[in-house]
């Protein structure tokens, strides 16, 4: 039998559910299985499980959960900004750092296993003990060979699916190592050993959970062998559920100071106790009260006189680590103080990784203690949708309070994340974030909040050099360090870019490098940059997108896509959607002057584009634009916020990411491929309070305003276009564009953007196709309407 883990090992100090949940098991079959899928997922790289798609993943700039570059820089103080949305499990190691205090490489690596989720303590495989164990026994003369050991056991014959680790490593390790030692004193070929492997296997055959098999008592042999049955017999009892047998056996055998078994007695005692209160529980408890509270009096007992003998002092570890986790559960309150004390002192010591476990599922459960977990929880207060107008107020105000007394980092930062631009306490707050010294973990989250507060409080130009030389500094290598936090350069970046004085100075910080996904619409996880995305490609941020969609008109947007200061994939962007977008505003000329800065940027696009080029007035350019529109899915009146699509340009993309919605949002149509809007010419803007860039002239900002509101009266896609296709086929039914475009503006209301218009449009473009053109060959790929 093990010291520390051989009865009690599936519970751990983590809460019931997890611990149970660490050491369930399927059915062998089912288990087989399982190992086998993950196998083959794990050997699956993140580029090639990326790479198979669906992509329904939107770029995220920064990460609102979890830090941005490796998590080994952030565990080794690396903080990049911190930013409130962040777990808990990182900001308690963000206030470490930003308190002076350091974590060793082992702390480091606990860390990150913490954040991984990886709470699990390493220990060997059952299966090899078990098999070290069984081939030291058959090496034994003259003993039949055993059964088949299962270390796991059914939570209860209701749950059969569901098990636990009854026997773990340590028991068949400390069974082998008894055995040599046994074999050495009494012989290999003796009774007396047979006897004490006969009784072995009556303890192992309770692991698997079956029927109760207890070792018989002896009724010859010397005191060491009575005493290895009694702790035999009280171990039989422990894996087949028979606690209190197991409590009595245990106590007697510490009553025994013969007992090579007596100091570990006592702690066995309490463990058979503790696993009684958890195993046994009722369905409406967590444990059963009465036994956890006898096993915490127990265990109080025994770390209160540990290390008065060498033998005490072997199970003080042991039985700290078990009274920790009845602590956890019955008095979590002091729980919650004991581990800040222990993870706020410079050396957290080994056990670091449980007790930042412990500690971040106590305060997420609403556990608090001193000035580390009030930290936590005022800063996470912070995150977006956490609070309510009163309640950041109240988390502000109590976030200066704490500062004015501590003058702490952590405090300023907190305070800054929350003060009004407009307080009388924001001079005082500028000054100490100006103090922080550049080497301090906290700098750059103590200069963002501080430039963001100037930058609101019409300190707009002071602001703005003190970003430029930050990101300059960020930014000088090239390629940056893999230090630099990509994540933390964004932020810093998207407070610098209202702050722009030009178009020039705009382009100039209008691309940033993405550092990862949402998992899609409505998803909460956001996972690291996909692998089939270079590292340093660039893409328009929200700001960004947002200026360049509604508040720039289309002669400025024309000579953006011509500056040398986007990168070339984001001026093909922007004159694919200025050409678009001058098509939707009948605005032939403009649409016209694009053609050779599209032929330096697409030349594919721009060589399908001759029938545009080759028209003779304004309304026949005009449908021919419609009918490139309708070729390729991948065109839209707006800049592309994020990433790109998945499919090209004239790809349909299965997920309906194809052409434009009726907001005229320039990302993903994936969240609004409904439009609920009958009447789309009465759509409102839905943000018109967002500021125009203020280097524009009065007449840009007036004819930018004069487009987008011509833009939102357009509607979705498909109903456009197949309105405009139809206005033309009953103008000019000879046109020989028209039967093809007719079908195309079928297919863009199965897999655009629609409403409750569009499938009378499908139908009204496929009746006169088949009416008008029943012999052409577009008619005959027309099969159906939408």
């Amino acid at each position: 039998m093990a010291l520390t883990r051989a009865l009690v090992s599936p519970i751990r100090s983590v809460p019931k559910n997890l611990s149970q949940g660490a050491a369930m098991r399927f059915p062998s079959s089912l288990r087989h299985a399982l190992l086998v899928l993950l196998a083959l997922f794990l050997l699956v790289t993140p580029s090639a499980i990326y790479s198979c798609g669906p992509f329904l993943e939107t770029a995220v700039f920064a990460f609102r959960d979890q830090p941005d570059g490796p998590a080994e820089h952030f565990a080794a103080g690396t903080l990049g900004i911190v930013r409130p949305g962040f777990r808990a499990s990182y900001l308690v190691v963000a206030y470490r750092y930003l308190v002076g205090l350091k974590l060793d490489a082992a702390q480091q690596k606990s860390a990150i296993a913490v954040w991984n989720r990886d709470a699990v303590p390493e220990h060997p495989s059952e299966d090899d003990s078990i098999a070290a164990w069984t081939r030291a026994r058959n090496q034994i003369p003259d003993i039949p060979a055993g059964d088949n050991i299962t270390a796991f056991a059914p939570v209860s014959p209701d749950q059969p699916y569901f098990s636990y680790l009854n026997c773990p490593s340590d028991a068949f390790q400390t069974a082998a190592k008894t055995l040599a030692d046994r074999s050495t004193k009494f012989g290999l070929k003796t009774a007396a050993l047979r006897d004490w492997v006969s009784g072995q296997d009556a303890v192992f055959a309770n692991c698997s959970g079956g029927a109760q098999v207890i070792p018989a008592e002896l009724t010859s042999g010397d005191s060491l062998q009575h005493a290895d049955r009694a702790y035999q017999i009280a171990c039989a009892n422990f894996y087949s559920r028979s606690f209190d047998d197991a409590v009595r056996g245990f106590d007697g055998i510490a009553k025994d100071p013969t007992s090579p078994w007596a100091a570990i007695s006592p702690y066995l005692a309490a463990r058979a106790l503790v696993r009684k209160a958890t195993l046994t529980a009722k369905d409406n408890q967590v444990f059963d009260p009465a036994p956890m509270a006898e096993a915490q009096k127990r265990l109080e007992e025994i770390v209160r006189g540990s290390g008065q003998s060498a033998k005490e002092a072997t199970v003080h570890e042991p039985a700290q680590r078990l009274l920790n986790y009845v602590l956890f559960r019955t008095q979590p309150a002091r729980r919650t103080a004991e581990l800040e004390q222990a993870l706020l002192r410079p050396d957290p010591g080994p056990t670091f990784k449980q007790d930042l476990w412990d500690y971040v599922l106590l305060v997420s459960h609403g556990e608090q203690a001193g000035d580390m977990s009030d930290w936590v929880k005022t800063f996470s207060g912070f995150a977006p949708n956490q609070s309510s107008g009163q309640q950041a107020t109240e988390l502000t105000q109590h976030s200066l309070d704490q500062w004015r007394k501590s003058h702490a980092l952590p405090w300023l930062i907190a305070a800054l994340q929350g003060i009004d631009p407009k307080s009388k306490d924001l001079p005082a707050l500028l000054a100490a974030a100006r103090a922080v010294a550049p080497s301090s973990p906290g700098y750059l989250t103590a200069q963002y909040h501080a430039l963001e507060s100037m930058a609101g409080s019409g300190q707009q130009d002071a602001a703005r050099a003190q970003l430029d030389t930050l990101l300059a500094t960020m930014n000088s290598e090239t390629p940056p360090l893999s230090t630099t936090p990509v994540g933390s350069y964004n932020l810093l970046n998207d407070v610098r870019l209202p702050l722009a004085t030009s178009l020039n100075d705009f382009l100039a910080h209008s691309a940033e490098r993405a550092i990862g996904a949402d998992e899609g619409p409505g998803a909460g996880e956001q996972i690291d940059n996909p692998g089939h995305l270079k590292k340093n490609d660039k893409f328009f941020p929200p700001y960004s997108a947002k200026v360049l969609q509604k508040r720039l008109p289309i002669t400025t947007l024309i000579e953006s896509a011509q500056s040398d200061l986007l990168p070339k994939n984001l001026r093909r962007d922007l004159a694919r959607s200025s050409w678009t977008r001058a098509v939707l505003l009948n605005d032939m000329s403009t649409a016209l002057k694009l053609q050779p800065i599209l032929r330096e940027l697409d030349l594919p696009l721009w060589k399908s584009m001759e029938v545009f080029r080759s028209a003779t007035d304004d309304r026949g350019r005009h449908f021919a634009g419609i009918l490139i529109i309708l070729q390729n899915p991948g065109l839209k009146p707006s800049a592309r916020e994020g990433y790109p699509r998945d499919a090209t340009l004239a790809e349909i993309e299965n997920y309906r990411d194809n052409w434009w919605c009726n907001s005229m949002y320039g990302g993903a149509n994936w969240s609004e491929t409904y439009d609920s809007a009958a009447d789309l010419s009465a759509n409102p803007e839905r943000d018109p309070n967002f500021p125009f860039p203020s280097w524009l002239t009065e007449s840009q900002k007036s004819a930018a305003s004069s487009e987008w509101k011509h833009l939102l009266t357009v509607g979705t896609a498909p109903n456009y276009l197949a309105s405009q296709v139809l206005d033309e086929a009953k103008r000019d039914p000879q046109n020989p564009l028209v039967p093809q475009a007719l079908h195309l503006a079928v297919r863009a209301t199965r897999f655009g953007c629609t409403n409750q218009r569009t499938s009378a449009l499908s139908r009204a473009a496929f009746d006169y196709l088949h009416a008008h053109y029943p012999d052409n060959e577009w008619t005959a790929k027309t099969k159906y309407y939408y």
